[in-house]
C-alpha cells in the first residue's frame, strides 16, 4: 500500500524566510535586444510557476504556443536557465548553513581545488575571492558533527589550503534566485 504524507501549507520561519522568492537585479542595459524582452517575460512566468503550461505562457505573452516552447527549448539549450525543483534542505535534515573562506597555498592549483570541494554533496556555492581569501564555500550540514566532519574531511590536512576561517550562518536574510523583468 503506497503510503501518503498531507502536504502542510508553507509557514515562514527563521529557516524558510529566505526561500528564493524575492527578486534581483534587472538584467544590464542593452541585454534585451532583439527578443530579450520576450525570453524575460517567458523566463519571469516559469520562476512564478515553473509547471506552467506553454499555451498558459503563450497566452500572457500575446504570442503562439509554439514559440514559448521553442524560446524555452533555446534558452535552456543556451544554459540561460534550468527548470528545476527547489529544495528545502531542512526538509532533508540539513539545518546547518555554513560559510568557509580558505587562503590557497601560492602553489596549489586554485581550479583544481574549487573543482574538488563543489563536488562535495554538502557544498552548493564556490567561489574566487579577492583579498584575504582565495575560496569561499558554502555548504549545509545536518549538525554540529556533520559540520566538524565536513571540516575535518574536505578542508583541514589538505596541503592546498593555508588557513581556514569558519563559520556557522545563525540566520539567513535573503537567498535568491529570481531575476526581476524589466520595467
Amino acid at each position: 500500500m503506497k503510503r501518503t504524507r498531507k502536504k502542510k501549507a508553507p509557514q515562514e520561519t527563521e529557516s524558510t524566510a529566505a526561500r528564493p522568492h524575492a527578486s534581483m537585479p534587472e538584467p544590464a542595459p542593452g541585454e534585451l535586444e532583439g527578443d530579450g524582452e520576450l525570453n524575460w517575460k517567458i523566463v519571469s512566468l516559469l520562476q512564478e510557476d515553473g509547471r506552467m503550461p506553454f499555451s498558459t505562457i503563450a497566452e500572457k505573452t500575446g504570442v503562439s504556443e509554439g514559440t514559448v516552447r521553442n524560446r524555452v527549448n533555446q534558452l535552456r539549450a543556451d544554459n540561460v536557465m534550468a527548470v528545476t525543483a527547489a529544495v528545502s534542505p531542512e526538509a532533508y535534515g540539513y539545518r546547518w548553513n555554513s560559510t568557509t573562506l580558505l587562503k590557497v597555498n601560492a602553489a596549489a592549483d586554485i581550479d583544481k581545488l574549487a573543482h574538488r570541494l563543489a563536488r562535495v554533496p554538502e557544498v552548493y556555492y564556490v567561489v574566487q575571492l579577492t583579498g584575504p581569501y582565495s575560496l569561499g564555500i558554502a555548504a549545509y550540514h545536518r549538525d554540529r558533527e556533520h559540520f566538524r566532519e565536513f571540516l575535518a574531511k574536505h578542508v583541514y590536512g589538505h596541503n592546498d589550503i593555508l588557513e581556514v576561517e569558519s563559520n556557522v550562518n545563525l540566520k539567513v536574510y535573503k537567498i535568491t534566485m529570481h531575476w526581476r523583468s524589466p520595467s
